[in-house]
């Protein structure tokens, strides 16, 4: 039944990124509502799981966009990963605030760690231009899903 109800919410949240969300872009900024699910299932599930659901969807969100194969799982792996220690740490009924505020921060982590994997494959990538122009407007966004 968990395995279902996960494969469930992959399918929904993919949809959602990919149909929906494009007609959200505010200012050329687009939410990455995959972001806010794997940070969610994370903290409420743990580290493996958070990894396994970062992997899965960033694996697919790779798969259907345009971006360098792996970029996306490789980041979202670790952001699940690092998410999901928190679980025992955070105090769920506070979870709603908590939520936004790592989301936050983990979209930034996610920028950091995209610009640093372009660059090992030798593609330049601003990381300056990028936080200013992407990952703030992006990550005060996602908080806001």
């Amino acid at each position: 039944m968990r395995i279902l109800l996960k494969g469930a919410i992959i399918v929904v949240a993919l949809v959602i990124q990919l149909t929906l969300i494009n007609s959200f872009t505010v200012l050329g900024v687009k939410p990455d509502f995959i972001m806010v699910v794997v940070v969610a299932l994370s903290l409420l599930r743990g580290e493996k799981e958070g990894a396994i659901t970062g992997f899965s969807f960033g694996l697919l969100q790779d798969i259907f966009s345009t971006s360098l194969l792996g970029i996306h799982a490789l980041a979202k792996t670790v952001i699940g990963f690092i998410c999901g220690i928190f679980k025992e740490k955070i105090f769920h009924e506070h979870i709603l605030f908590i939520i936004p505020v790592v989301t936050f921060i983990s979209s930034f982590l996610q920028s950091i760690l995209i610009s640093l994997l372009l660059s090992a494959f030798g593609i330049e990538y601003n990381l300056t231009w990028s936080l200013k122009q992407i990952a703030l407007p992006e990550a005060i966004y996602n908080s806001l899903l």
